[in-house]
């Protein structure tokens, strides 16, 4: 391997990149050394050693957008040391665990579920992963530190799962493997903004950062929770914007506020998406057997009139008319 190949990747990207490694991708025999090699040396700029009472087994998937990478994935049986010969650069790094198994050796503490910590690409260090599902958000030292108080002062401590802006990151970082634009620059480069601003509310932003982040980022993300939230609720005829406002701690004038700037109301999203899961079942051959008011009510809805007649308004055709078009495909 040359040293453009060992040299770590600079976390700005204007182009698409989406990359998985797996330990089951190498030959057994050279595993381990490969792993090392590509993962550890090429990529995260550290040495990787095995835990020797345990499995030794990773699958990674990095996501490249503007001034920033996305790691998740899972690992266990690994602990990573950066030696002073792989620093190279002074990025930072949030790791959070989503299922236990971070330990951080030089400052003694583990990491919960839902917990993170900020670290530094710039010191030495190590950590074991033993069974831990992570997320992990890679940015330049000079994006953050405007944004930031005293970002020394954040490093290698624990940040409390039930932080508010903690907790719509992971949730807007559920929504970013599941989404299907990200080839696009002006979405690739707001997804990266959104990310950077909810790093900073977790971390402390400053005053001015703290009012931009909170009518971008902010406002991003609990938009996207809230969604996440009537999709997964979507069967509950009692589904109202004063639950969902209570479940996302905001109040219900916010959440109506969110979907007034996307032109829309909260009634109407409901309504929208209802129909649309609808229609989705009602187009797929292998729910012939349901009956169309089990559709509806699956849907959400309780009247089958009202059903019938905005089905009929958003797609121009009738369920069953829907259903037989799908069956004669």
């Amino acid at each position: 391997m040359n040293d453009q190949q060992r040299s770590a990747p600079a976390p700005a990207t204007s182009e698409p990149c989406t990359k998985r490694f797996r330990t089951t991708d190498f030959p057994e025999r050279d595993r381990l050394e490969a792993w090392r090699e590509v993962i550890g040396r090429a990529v995260m700029r550290v040495e990787i050693d095995r835990i020797s009472d345990r499995q030794y087994v990773s699958d990674l998937t990095l996501r490249g957008l503007p001034d920033l990478y996305m790691s998740s994935g899972t690992a266990t049986g690994m602990a990573f040391r950066r030696p002073p010969a792989l620093i190279d650069n002074d990025d930072l790094a949030m790791h959070i665990s989503l299922r236990g198994g971070f330990y951080a050796h030089q400052r003694e503490f583990c990491l919960g579920k839902g917990q993170a910590v900020l670290m530094t690409a710039g010191q030495t260090g190590r950590v074991s992963l033993v069974d831990e599902s992570f997320l992990l958000f890679r940015i330049p030292l000079r994006v953050m530190s405007p944004m930031v108080g005293d970002l020394n002062a954040g490093l290698y401590r624990p940040i409390p799962k039930d932080t508010e802006a903690l907790r719509l990151l992971i949730n807007y970082a559920d929504a970013i493997r599941q989404m299907s634009g990200l080839s696009e620059p002006n979405v690739r480069h707001l997804t990266a903004l959104h990310i950077r601003d909810l790093i900073a509310l977790a971390l402390g932003a400053t005053r001015d950062a703290t009012e931009l982040a909170n009518g971008r980022g902010l406002r991003a993300a609990r938009l996207r929770a809230i969604k996440v939230d009537i999709a997964n609720n979507l069967g509950r005829p009692n589904l109202t914007i004063g639950e969902v406002a209570l479940r996302q701690r905001v109040t219900p004038r916010y959440v109506q506020m969110l979907f007034e700037a996307e032109g829309t109301t909260f009634s109407e999203f409901v309504l929208n998406t209802r129909l649309l899961r609808a229609h989705r079942m009602l187009a797929n051959p292998s729910l012939a057997g349901r009956s169309i008011i089990s559709v509806a009510l699956d849907a959400g809805f309780q009247d089958l009139s009202y059903f019938n007649r905005t089905f009929r308004r958003r797609f121009g055709d009738t369920p069953s008319g829907v259903r037989a078009a799908a069956a004669s495909d």
